[in-house]
């Protein structure tokens, strides 16, 4: 097809797409999509983190992101001239812009310290390749970048007093020029294969000597870059994107054409689904795996949220606070299915307490607990008990109650072609049933997340707090009725396959 020239100055941002495709990268230079944010818990928090990051330095410039560009430009300008700490500088040379979170001056000496916030708890290469950008655009403009030092969390740090977070305590300071000096002839590498690009770049391109997607299922325009792919396609293998890869180029998309001496044992029960349109079942395997089932059974299943900012004493940075269980009860005997829910009061602070209270009346301590992926449920209740520890007992009754109902699925002892290589409830529970979370207004957990510490921030109407509440029982419900069904349907199959 026929290319633009790039589209200049060049943004950080499309520049670290680069490095993870080459197709992402002209797609979003050319504007060709709009590039979308899905809304995040942390997001939310973003601007407290930041204040608390900028307290730790003085004499400083803070250059508003709301002002035009060349304004913002000009004021960087005259702050590095006045050698002032600045928050959000705008630095451009002939073909590339960067707006850095902070840029210190050497005290007593010459150069630039290079500072990045980040609201995550542990480096990321990422991080680095962003410095490395950033450090490149100042140099080209005759500044000297002293070291390079990145603001993160102490996910250690433990919220005590209820009082202001422990500034110190909170923060970690790493210095990464060394790591940066280290990685420097790959990340020129890298640079060089960008500037290569930018004077022929080609599009789509899907090779062995690009960059590209890992997966076409996060491909900004799949019918463009994966024009030929179509259901049953071969990046559905599950552990298998370079082979995937390899099969495509060479002109075998379909899971069918695939030989299956290349295939491992969980891809060559994917490639016989497809290939027959049906579901696949390890019968032995189910039979051992519900042995110890008892005739009633629970289905568990926790929101929560977990703060980059410790709200509720005790707690860590990014630790899971429950606040809305489901609970659904199955009698096979009798046929009959309970439905049991707890949504804390976003004004009532800490919900821990009142979570296990309320679950340790209606969840019986002799039965079979179902949750998918139950690692999670079991911290859950392990984290707050070690705060409530009035509720240890109770715990240590339930815990090995617990079986983790997404085992069948990870293990391939079940697979349904319409998974499409995926093993999440999201996927699983419209092959196994009629119902999906297709028309609720919160469909992932990472909204719902999202949504309650909205609820917790304020940052809703009084009418919106009604029915953001309601959204979150009605996501948290339909989980739970969700692996209800997916449980019946293969008790069912069992039953069936032994008359």
């Amino acid at each position: 097809m026929s290319l633009n020239s790039p589209s200049y100055p060049v943004t950080k941002s499309q520049y670290l797409n680069f490095l993870k495709c080459s197709n992402s990268f002209y797609i979003l230079n050319q504007a060709l999509v709009a590039k979308t944010q899905t809304p995040h818990s942390g997001s939310l928090e973003w601007n407290e983190f930041s204040d608390i990051c900028r307290s730790r330095f003085n004499d400083s410039v803070h250059i508003s992101k709301q002002i035009p560009k060349e304004e913002s430009m000009e004021q960087t300008k005259i702050a590095v001239e006045r050698r002032k700490t600045i928050f959000h500088g705008n630095f451009k040379n002939e073909h590339f812009i960067t707006n850095i979170e902070c840029l210190e001056p050497v005290r007593d000496g010459e150069g630039w310290i290079l500072w990045d916030f980040r609201p995550i708890g542990s480096m990321k290469l990422e991080i680095l390749k962003s410095l490395f950008f950033q450090k490149k655009i100042l140099e080209s403009l005759g500044m000297e970048v002293h070291s390079s030092k990145v603001i993160r969390i102490q996910t250690s740090y433990e919220y005590l007093t209820g009082e202001e977070i422990e500034t110190d305590k909170y923060l970690f300071v790493e210095d990464v020029t060394e790591r940066l000096v280290r990685e420097n002839e790959r990340f020129e590498e890298e640079w060089s294969r960008f500037q290569s690009f930018l004077t022929n770049m080609e599009f789509p391109v899907f090779s062995e000597s690009h960059t590209s997607c890992n997966s076409p299922k996060t491909c900004y325009l799949k019918d463009t870059c994966f024009s030929r792919l179509e259901n049953g396609d071969v990046f559905e293998l599950r552990e298998g994107y370079e082979i995937a890869k390899k099969h495509y180029l060479e002109g075998k998309i379909d899971l069918g054409s695939l030989p299956e001496e290349d295939l491992s044992p969980i891809q060559r029960i994917q490639r016989n689904a497809h290939l027959h349109g049906t579901a696949h079942y390890d019968l032995p395997q189910l039979t051992r795996y519900f042995e110890r089932t008892t005739e009633k059974v629970a289905f568990l299943d926790f929101e929560s949220v977990n703060p980059l900012l410790p709200m509720f004493t005790p707690s860590r940075p990014f630790q899971h606070i429950p606040f809305l269980f489901s609970l659904h009860i199955w009698d096979s005997r009798k046929d009959e299915l309970e439905y049991h829910t707890y949504i804390h009061p976003p004004e009532k602070g800490d919900p821990r307490a009142f979570i296990l209270e309320e679950l340790a009346k209606r969840l019986p301590v002799d039965i079979t607990i179902f949750s998918f992926n139950d690692f999670f449920e079991k911290l859950i209740i392990e984290e707050a008990t070690q705060v409530y520890p009035n509720f240890k007992d109770w715990w240590e009754n339930i815990r090995p109650n617990f079986i983790d109902l997404a085992l069948p699925f990870k293990k391939f002892w079940v697979y349904h072609p319409e998974q499409k290589g995926k093993a999440s409830l999201k996927e699983i529970l419209p092959t196994m049933s009629d119902v999906s979370h297709g028309n609720l207004s919160i469909k992932e957990g990472q909204d719902a997340n999202y949504q309650y510490l909205r609820l917790l921030k304020k940052q809703v109407t009084e009418e919106e707090k009604f029915r953001v509440l309601e959204d979150l029982v009605n996501y948290c419900k339909m989980d739970t009725y969700g692996l209800f069904l997916i449980y019946r349907k293969l008790k069912n199959h069992l039953s069936i396959s032994q008359c």
